[in-house]
This record gives structure tokens, C-alpha cells and sequence, in this order.
């Protein structure tokens, strides 16, 4: 899949669009077809470059904002379906939203209100 990278904190001249592993949902994660995803300027020169477990990563996919379709169920998700359309926030433990796909903790996704769209597809606007 292709996604927006940092492979060193250099802010938005570090930004590079490249083919990367494709996302895969763990337990208790929705697998998300973004379809819109937000990076603020900031977030490019604060991010925690190791897991959860504390290893270091090489690489991370910034944004935290996501809008998009679910894909796939990771094992014991609860609550959603594949085809539901939701909204979410990522944490930064790890990638992030600027992806064609991403996996999130269900609990931070809801269902996208039927009145709202997902955005402008394919526009990415990095605002100062």
C-alpha cells in the first residue's frame, strides 16, 4: 500500500510517499479504507518514534485523524462491520492515518453521522 512516511524528525521537508507493509488489524482493531485522514504541522516534529513496547521504530506514518470505511475486523472486534463508514483518532504508539489503510482500536472509532461526508478524496492539505 502506499502512505506518507518520516523516516527521521524533519518535519514536513521529511515527507516521503512511498510503498509500505499493509496495514493489519490486531485484536480489538478495525482495519480502515481511509478515505480522508488529518496531519497538523506540529504533530510532524513531536513523534514518538518507538511502540508501545517501548522498541525503536525506523519509519512512522503521522496523522491521527482518520475518516473512512472498515475493511476488515481484527479477532474479538466488536461493534462494527466491514462496510460500516466511521471516523477516528489514532494514537501515536503506532502508524498513523496518512495511509491507504490503518489499523485503529475499535473504542476510538464511531459510526460516521449519515450527514457529514468524508472529505475532499485524494486532496491533502498540510495547514502551517
Amino acid at each position: 500500500m502506499k502512505a506518507i512516511r518520516l523516516h527521521e524528525p524533519t518535519g514536513v521537508r521529511g515527507l516521503v510517499y512511498e510503498e509500505v507493509p499493509e496495514a493489519k488489524p490486531m485484536a480489538c482493531d478495525v482495519l480502515v479504507k481511509v478515505a480522508a485522514c488529518g496531519i497538523t504541522h506540529n504533530e510532524l516534529d513531536y513523534p514518538i518514534w518507538t511502540c508501545r513496547a517501548g522498541h525503536r521504530r525506523t519509519s512512522i506514518i503521522p496523522g491521527a485523524e482518520v475518516s473512512g470505511v472498515v475493511a476488515a475486523l481484527g479477532f474479538g472486534t466488536a461493534g462494527f462491520a466491514v462496510g460500516d463508514e466511521v471516523y477516528g483518532l489514532t494514537d501515536q504508539w503506532r502508524d498513523g492515518t496518512a495511509a491507504e489503510y490503518v489499523a485503529v482500536e475499535a473504542r476510538n472509532m464511531a459510526p460516521k453521522p449519515q450527514t457529514a461526508d468524508h472529505g475532499i478524496p485524494g486532496r491533502i492539505v498540510l495547514q502551517p
